[in-house]
């Protein structure tokens, strides 16, 4: 008999807003609003408009109840292993839109500085359909190196299932995606029938 331990896994969260539609709608809004206000920045984005990464300050009331759902998913899945004690953290969150037109992506990228790092969905705009495009795509951070020396023979994972070198998640509305921040991850062409908006975020802890 054999015991098997997976040591080190790397969370990756999926959860779907319990009121997504009103929220979406919000969201979209003011997201459209800021764009006819600003031209943006460019970042990961290939193609497409990025804001400033200020959209808590800007995105209304509906920007807020993001956040705070991203905290909620976020919290439950951490641990203060503290010798002396538990410490109380605050989190504090930025947040940007991107609006992707068919053909813009995001080149492969991590978020350095922050604890976990998301991607919402308030509009995927048709990449939620199979031949949509636009997939959250996650390298395993161990890549190249357990192809370095055999590239077609790899593990199985608990499941039985061969360990690949990328997962893909694809967008759904109101589908919010948490991830360690240095997880490099990068997001493929839209190809869907309209505008692709999507809501990114960090999430920095401070121990008080």
């Amino acid at each position: 008999m054999t015991d098997r331990i997976d040591a080190f896994s790397t969370p990756i969260l999926k959860a779907v807003h319990p009121t997504a539609a009103p929220l979406n709608e919000a969201l979209v809004s003011a997201i459209n609003a800021e764009r006819a206000r600003s031209s943006g920045v460019s970042k990961s984005n290939i193609g497409g408009w990025h804001s400033e990464a200020t959209m808590v300050d800007w995105g209304g009331d509906a920007a807020h109840a993001l956040a705070d759902f991203a905290i909620d998913t976020a919290s439950p899945h951490m641990a203060d292993i503290a010798a002396a004690g538990k410490r109380d953290f605050q989190w504090t969150i930025q947040m940007w839109a991107n609006i992707n037109p068919p053909g813009a992506m995001n080149a492969l990228h991590c978020h350095p500085g922050a604890f976990w790092s998301g991607v919402y969905y308030p509009d995927p705009g048709g990449a939620e359909a199979r031949n949509g495009g636009g997939e959250l795509i996650f390298e395993d951070p161990r890549f190249p190196m357990a192809y370095s020396q055999v590239p077609d023979l790899v593990f199985r994972g608990s499941d039985g299932e061969p360990m690949r070198s990328q997962t893909y998640i694809r967008p759904q509305p109101g589908l919010l995606v948490l991830f360690p921040s240095w997880l490099r991850h990068e997001v493929k062409p839209h190809r869907g029938t309209r505008d692709r908006i999507s809501i990114a975020l960090n999430l920095l802890v401070h121990p008080s």
